[in-house]
């Protein structure tokens, strides 16, 4: 009876999935949140390390499966020496203004999907456990990352209708996972037959022309910028004095191990003697290569959530990171990064393609060059221009909250059809046509391209009844990484 009337009122219960590392989970933090502000249970199912994450966000976190070391499991599968899209390795110059291609980071996520890839480790950690959870919780609804095998694997045992968030631009989306090698045995094992890890829709955060095509269907929704707890400290709350660039490598960087690739002091000293203040969020443990500071830099010293210091800030300099890159997308700033492995390059060439930043890798960021494009990046109008005007079409698009009667809908009859909403990528521009190279000269600010998603309005509360189980359609498995 307690189902009946929860179904009869529209109230779900919805599992969130995430692994790996906090970043992974930043992203599902907006939309659980709008989930539970609706009135839905919310539950979000991690290995054990993550639930400090999960809990600090203030959603309910359910441990499953043992902790992996993410540095250990993921060592040789991130793409030390990827280069930039069709480039054969990092310190080949830049090919700014690309068509999508996933040739730069194709290698590593292969190598992370196979049976023995860190991918796959992750998943068969947590499977057991999270299928005992699911089958104890009962969920209307799977959420997850991209690249949760688990989350869709126990989504299609359990009988709901998943769906895959996005962090950015999708990366795997042209990868493939071996059916027999990977994805076969899993599903047998849960004694399922088709799986998809595409989910049944993705929620697309990218405004156009940032995103590739798209495995359908697929929403939009405006990618909400969350980047752990933080405090304001007291000089954030002060107009700053001169133009203010922050600088800074993310989280994921360091939780794989590779500091040593990332020379953030040469960033911060090439910055020193500009007339700008340079604020610099690290992670601790990057602290020690800094050295000693130029008189310009202000280091952050307590965690510093980015959605908080860039709307302060005129640029970004940065490694590439989809939750960076999209950050600063959000905030309207332009960027500068410096990918070191694997999907940052991708991510650098989507940026690139908004006119809203730029791109130097390997042996092009060196000192002199990351100072003239920074110096640029400020000095130039154009680049601010376009990313405003990226920020404004991320705004325009769905919320969380408004996607949260559809994805009521999608609980309820289990098909994409449901949702009531034109296909998003219907009338999107090709985003490798009418892009010139901004190494010609920067493109003027992207006009004329309206995003032509528009937010859920007028959407029906679902309907009546309780309807049967619905069952999981075998599709083409794809992914995304980060």
């Amino acid at each position: 009876m307690r189902d009946h009337l929860r179904r009869w009122y529209a109230l779900m219960r919805v599992l969130m999935v995430t692994w790996g590392w906090r970043s992974h989970f930043y992203p599902l933090a907006p939309l659980g949140w709008a989930l539970q502000a609706a009135g839905h249970q919310v539950r979000v199912a991690g290995q054990p390390a993550q639930g400090a994450a999960i809990v600090a966000a203030g959603l309910p976190a359910v441990p499953v499966g043992p902790d992996l070391d993410f540095a250990e499991v993921f060592a040789g599968q991130v793409g030390r020496v990827a280069g930039p899209a069709g480039s054969p390795a990092a310190g080949a110059a830049v090919a700014t203004a690309v068509p999508p291609n996933i040739d730069a980071v194709r290698p590593a996520v292969a190598a992370a999907v196979t049976p023995d890839g860190g991918v796959v480790r992750f998943a068969d950690a947590m499977l057991d456990e999270l299928l005992a959870f699911g089958r104890h919780y009962r969920p209307d609804l799977v959420v997850y990352e991209p690249l949760n095998l688990a989350g869709s694997l126990v989504a299609a045992a359990l009988g709901v209708p998943d769906v895959r968030l996005l962090w950015g631009p999708d990366a795997g989306s042209q990868l493939t996972l071996d059916e027999d090698l990977v994805l076969g045995p899993r599903a047998a094992r849960l004694g399922v037959d088709g799986v998809r890890v595409t989910g049944a829709v993705s929620l697309d955060p990218c405004p156009a022309p940032m995103q590739v095509p798209l495995a359908r269907p697929s929403l939009p929704m405006r990618f909400v910028p969350y980047n752990g707890p933080a405090v304001v400290p007291d000089w954030l709350r002060k107009p700053a004095a001169r133009p203010r660039v922050c600088v800074t490598w993310g989280t994921m960087m360091a939780g794989l191990g590779l500091t040593d690739l990332v020379d953030a002091s040469r960033v911060v000293h090439a910055l020193a003697g500009l007339d700008i203040e340079v604020v610099v969020a690290l992670e601790a443990s990057q602290h020690a290569t800094l050295g000693e500071l130029p008189a310009n830099v202000r280091l952050a010293r307590s965690p510093l959530a980015l959605h908080l210091v860039l709307p302060t800030c005129q640029a970004l300099v940065h490694q590439g990171g989809a939750g960076t890159t999209m950050t600063g997308l959000a905030c309207g700033v332009p960027q500068l990064v410096l990918p070191q492995v694997s999907d940052q390059h991708f991510n650098a060439d989507r940026l690139t393609v908004t006119g809203a930043g730029t791109q130097l890798a390997g042996d092009d960021a060196d000192p002199d060059t990351i100072r003239d494009q920074v110096t640029q990046l400020l000095d130039d109008d154009r680049w601010r221009a376009a990313a405003q005007e990226m920020r404004r079409r991320s705004e325009e698009r769905p919320t969380p909250a408004d996607l949260v009667p559809a994805l009521c809908r999608l609980a309820r009859t289990g098909a994409p059809t449901a949702l009531g909403d034109p296909d998003p990528t219907q009338g999107h521009p090709d985003p490798t046509q009418g892009h010139p190279d901004p190494t010609q000269g920067h493109p003027d600010p992207i006009q004329g391209h309206p995003d032509p998603t528009r937010p859920l309005q007028g959407h029906p509360g679902p309907a009546q009844g309780d309807p049967g189980p619905t069952q999981p359609v075998a599709v083409s498995p794809t992914g995304g990484t980060r």
